[in-house]
């Protein structure tokens, strides 16, 4: 043993001699090799791309008004006497009369279809008119009443007596207010307006004849009606009192106010045959602050049977019997654009957002433009 322990020492010191400065390793990590998933037969869905949204058509204005153009056709069985759009655009409402029992169609404009018919009128429905809202659809008729529905629900809301034939009706800007107009004992025309809600009276405004046009200002403190009797009567709606007669050569059957309430458009036949048959047709405008009339435009071939402003102001929309549309420029009354509604004009309506224009009349058809990109 004691042979071996020079050799054991000299073995030792030559191992620990050649460890001495020795580099210190640092292992890597070898990543394992994945393992291939195994085929499947479900396919995997591709990223969901979402829809692109369907753009907006532009604002019916003066410089839009030239590229009008229809693009849905409506029909019903009786002649368009009155259109009216919801406030959000989406409805058009028009009546009908003894084709359809009299009854009220709701036209969805998205797809074109019949959403719902109001029924409960026993004999011509002359107008309709929504409710700023949008919950409630007022209608006048000749069976001597001023209906409300809920026309989502399909459902009467009231039915409001009146002394005789009731020829229009429209809402007031707040909404607080319905006015309805008619004859009340003939040659005694009235407009009577209600509280919305509880349906009481508040006034009682008298005329002559008929009222087959009724509008209130923009900003709810004039009511102007009339028509039949060739006036047109201005009334305060804080009292009733009456402010201007306004004295046209014909019969008037249709009325606007412009957005800025400043000027009153009224559409009437200017003149007439030995046979009573008109054979010109005119608009003549009014400044509503002081009740005189500041010019005419007797463009038309026919009884002008509607008129509507734009929802800007910038155009003056005529509509005559014979299908004849005409467009003005509100700054200076020249014309801009001229087309035809097939079929006939007796009513118009303009949708509150202002992109589209409904046009019907005597053959039951109803036309809606809009502004083409």
């Amino acid at each position: 043993m004691k042979k071996l322990m020079p050799a054991l020492v000299a073995l030792l010191l030559t191992l620990a001699c050649s460890l001495t400065g020795a580099p210190t390793v640092t292992p890597t990590a070898i990543p394992a090799t994945p393992t291939a998933a195994p085929p499947t037969d479900t396919p995997i869905p591709p990223t969901a791309v979402p829809p692109t949204p369907t753009p907006l058509s532009p604002v019916i204005s003066l410089d839009t008004a030239g590229r009008l153009s229809t693009f849905m056709s409506l029909r019903q069985a009786d002649p368009v006497r009155a259109l009216a759009f919801s406030p959000d655009g989406s409805v058009l409402a028009s009546p009908a009369a003894e084709a359809m029992e009299f009854a009220i169609q709701l036209w969805e404009l998205g797809s074109g279809s019949l959403l719902r018919t109001l029924h409960g009128n026993a004999a011509i429905v002359w107008d309709v008119a929504f409710s700023p809202d949008g919950q409630l659809l007022a209608a006048a008729s000749s069976d001597r009443s001023a209906r409300v529905w809920d026309w989502r629900a399909g459902s009467l809301l009231e039915s409001l007596p009146l002394p005789n034939e009731v020829a229009s009706v429209t809402f007031s800007p707040d909404g607080q207010t319905l006015a309805a107009g008619g004859v009340d004992e003939w040659p005694i025309a009235a407009v009577w307006t209600y509280a919305v809600g509880t349906w009481q009276q508040q006034t009682r405004l008298e005329a002559t004849w008929n009222i087959p046009a009724l509008v209130y200002s923009p900003d709810g403190q004039s009511l102007v009606g009339g028509g039949t009797s060739r006036n047109v009567l201005v009334w305060r709606t804080s009292d009733g009192a009456r402010l201007f007669s306004l004295y046209h050569s014909g019969q008037v059957t249709s009325l606007a106010i412009s957005p800025d309430g400043t000027t009153i458009a009224a559409g009437l036949c200017d003149a007439t045959d030995v046979n009573q048959q008109c054979t010109r047709g005119a608009i003549w405008l009014w400044d509503l602050r002081g009740g005189t009339r500041i010019d005419q435009l007797p463009d038309f071939p026919d009884w002008v049977e509607a008129v509507a402003y734009s929802a800007d102001g910038s155009v003056l929309i005529g509509g005559s019997r014979d299908g004849t549309l005409r467009f003005y420029a509100t700054s200076d009354l020249r014309p801009v654009f001229v087309a035809q509604s097939p079929g006939g004009i007796g009513a118009l309506a303009v949708s509150a957002d202002g992109r589209l224009l409904a046009s019907g009349g005597g053959s039951g058809e109803i036309h809606v433009w809009r502004v083409e990109p």
